[in-house]
């Protein structure tokens, strides 16, 4: 017997919450059983659905896990086995009770097993093309006026099989011209519908005798007429064909396509009957060719396109059907094969018309330059690891012009394991870096070649010292996750990083010395001594040095990265904290939180040229070069120092939360971040109005930052939750929070 399956629909939704502690189990409110109340003939059947909600308010499916029964199993049995639970059948008239019970949870609905009173066949009437099918659908009216679908359970029957036979799934098919009655049968009662089965006589195709524009499209439609005086859109149904493929093609569907002028008879034809009418494909009344009067270099390529302006003031394009012509194929060819119709080859100096013809011509000159030159910008670039950088390529010719060839040099890279560069159309001269190193990218035109040296250095990293793990988190920013953990020294506190040199410098308080890890490998390269108690850390790439404040002994120890070696002391105030430089001015600007100064360092001779009053327990400090300011937050004052390094001035105090700490600024966004560690908080100061205008909640104890201006992220290291959180800048809003080492003090970034 086949089975009758009621369709139900049901919205599944969950809500979730969010918060700290451990959450009971889900445990199961209720069962609802569906479809509700449903009525089925006797030797039918119907497939029951349970749907369980929770205390959570989630709802699952649980069709194939209850236990189901029929309370009356003289009026319907449900089946409680795997691969047919819920499946109720109809035995007899009656009504009975179908549950679905999980533990001491039940549901149920009723099922009603009533008498079939009659069966309605449709379509009514129709009409069938001999040679077509058409399906039938029985529909049942039960005794108590519900309604079934018995398509796929009656009996099927055609009164004149020589005109019409049907399938047992109701399918009928026209096998010759005549008339039948078609009927459904189920449970001893019937219902039927007359149906024709009629022959095309003859064909009309629309629209007549047409004229289109070239490189349009006509959409051509078949209606017949039948052998019972019935016309039917029979488009989808003939079999469609053009006389002259030449100046048109047409689809299966009826669309035709032109190719070329002249005309063509499109035909219909269904069976032994045709019907046809004339298509006429016609010229435009000019061309315009384009790029109008362009230049091209020796072997590079030109694509031009051709668009035809009509009669009636459309514009079309007609590129593809046009024929192209050089005057001069010494200076440049030009294509007419297909898929590279009007692309033009630079030959030789010179100057050539381009021509497009199809009736009438439209034409425009290309001048051929001889290179002499080609220059690659930028010349000597450093990339991220991961990264891509676009190159360009400016050629200059023999009249002393110069233009843009990028899209026309053929790119290379002499070492492909450090990068590689496109050559495809789109995207020629994009540079994707794969490994650290260095490549020569090259730009080759003709006999004439430029070259850039490429450096692949470290990037998407940030470099976090966890002083109470003696380790450094190193993340990939891009996926915001700890890809590897370096072993530091003893309490590591600065971090700072020389993308230049691939090197990250670690301070490591307890033992009071500097970790140099290799950022290409992760892995420790040696182990600088300084001064007692070292906590802050800057590098000059440019210089190569490295600046630690040792804050039990009140220097600075300069490091030559070269070699690694302590190369100068210098005094600073009590208990030196953070340390900022200003490459433009050889400054270095130094936070003393036991004098409540800065001193300010001529790099260039390592000496002390001034020193500035500020706040409180003054800890990190960060330099804008371009605005002449120097931020330093106080953090027994909860306040940020303003100083104008050309003047060596304070010119303003900011409030912030309590206990700052880490401080960077954006110039380009007039806005300085600051760690509030006592608060757990970031205050965001403009600076052109030097007034908080914002404040985020970070993790517990906040102390160092690192800001990516490019991506408009900030990373804050959180000390009390071992976590490193990001920010979006541009929307001051939370992004993620990532683990890493225990007590996390300072992070730095290689961009």
């Amino acid at each position: 017997m086949a089975k009758y399956f009621f369709v139900a629909l049901m919205i599944i939704f969950a809500l979730s919450g969010c918060g700290g502690g451990t959450s009971s189990p889900a445990t199961l409110v209720s069962i609802t059983v569906t479809p509700a109340n449903g009525s089925i003939a006797p030797g039918t059947t119907a497939q029951f659905s349970a749907l369980g909600i929770y205390s959570d308010n989630t709802a699952r499916l649980l069709t194939a896990s209850v236990t189901w029964s029929s309370s009356n199993t003289g009026v319907a049995t449900i089946g409680d086995t795997q691969g047919a639970k819920g499946l109720a059948t109809a035995v007899s008239l009656g009504s009975t009770t179908i549950t679905a019970t999980s533990g001491n949870i039940s549901g149920s609905t009723t099922l009603t097993s009533a008498a079939v009173a009659s069966i309605s066949v449709t379509p009514a009437n129709s009409t069938c093309i001999v040679g077509t099918s058409q399906q039938f659908r029985a529909t049942g009216v039960l005794s108590n006026n519900a309604t079934q679908d018995l398509t796929a359970v009656a009996t099927w029957d055609s009164s004149n099989t020589a005109a019409v036979t049907i399938a047992s799934s109701g399918v009928a098919t026209a096998v010759a011209a005549g008339t039948s009655t078609i009927s459904a049968t189920f449970g001893g009662v019937s219902g039927s519908t007359p149906l024709d089965s009629a022959t095309v006589i003859s064909i009309a195709v629309t629209p007549a005798n047409p004229a289109i524009a070239a490189g349009t499209t006509q959409q051509f439609s078949a209606s017949g007429t039948l052998s019972n005086a019935v016309i039917r859109d029979i488009t989808p149904l003939v079999t469609w064909n053009s006389s002259n493929t030449a100046v048109a093609t047409i689809s299966s569907g009826g669309l035709a396509s032109s190719t070329a002028l002249g005309s063509t008879t499109i035909s219909a034809t269904f069976g032994a009957v045709s019907g046809t009418t004339s298509l006429a494909v016609q010229g435009p009344s000019s061309i315009a060719v384009t790029p109008a009067g362009p230049s091209a270099v020796v072997g590079s390529t030109q694509q031009f396109t051709a668009a035809g302006t009509f009669s009636d003031g459309s514009v079309h394009d007609l590129t593809t059907l046009v024929a192209w012509s050089s005057s001069n194929s010494a200076v440049a060819t030009i294509s007419n094969a297909s898929g590279s119709q009007g692309n033009a080859t630079a030959v030789t100096a010179g100057s050539a018309t381009i021509s497009a013809t199809l009736g009438v011509s439209g034409s425009t000159t290309l001048t051929v330059k001889a290179l002499t030159s080609i220059a690659v910008a930028p010349l000597t670039p450093t990339m991220g690891l991961g990264s891509t950088l676009q190159l360009s390529a400016t050629g200059t010719f023999s009249d002393g012009s110069t233009q843009d060839i990028t899209a026309s040099v053929t790119w290379s890279s002499q070492n492909s394991g450090v990068a590689t560069v496109s050559n495809v159309a789109g995207s020629k001269g994009l540079v994707t870096a794969f490994a650290l190193g260095s490549t020569t990218i090259t730009a080759t035109l003709g006999a004439v070649s430029a070259a850039s040296a490429l450096s692949v250095t470290q990037s998407n990293r940030a470099y976090v010292t966890n002083s109470g793990s003696n380790s450094v988190s190193v993340i990939d920013t891009a996926g915001n996750a700890v890809v590897a953990t370096v072993s530091a020294g003893a309490s590591p506190q600065g971090i700072a990083v020389n993308t230049a040199t691939n090197r990250a410098y670690a301070v490591n308080r307890g033992d009071n010395s500097v970790t140099v890890i290799n950022t290409a490998s992760n892995a420790v390269v040696t182990t600088v001594p300084v001064g007692t108690a070292p906590l802050g850390i800057a590098v000059a790439p440019a210089s190569n040095r490295v600046y630690v404040t040792n804050s039990g002994s009140n220097s600075v120890s300069v490091i030559n990265g070269a070699d690694n070696t302590v190369i100068a002391t210098v005094s600073a105030g009590t208990s030196p904290q953070g340390i900022a430089l200003n490459g433009a001015s050889n400054r270095a600007y130094v936070a003393n939180s036991g004098s409540n100064s800065v001193s300010v360092i001529d790099t260039t001779n390592n000496t002390v040229i001034s020193a500035i009053s500020v706040g409180s327990a003054p800890q990190r400090i960060a330099v804008s070069a371009s605005t002449n300011r120097a931020y330093v937050t106080n953090s027994s004052s909860n306040s940020v120092s303003i100083i104008n390094t050309t003047t060596n001035t304070v010119v303003a105090t900011v409030s912030t939360g309590i206990t700052p700490q880490g401080v960077v600024a954006n110039p380009a966004t007039s806005r300085v971040y600051v760690a509030n560690s006592g608060s757990n908080s970031v205050s965001v100061i403009d600076t052109a109005a030097n007034t908080v205008i914002s404040t985020i909640t970070v993790g517990i104890s906040p102390f160092g930052m690192a800001l990516d201006t490019a991506a408009s992220r900030l990373y804050i290291a959180n000390s009390g939750s071992n976590s490193v959180s990001v920010l979006n800048t541009a929307t001051n809003s939370a992004v993620t929070a990532i683990s890493v080492g225990n007590g996390p003090r300072e992070i730095s970034l290689a961009p």
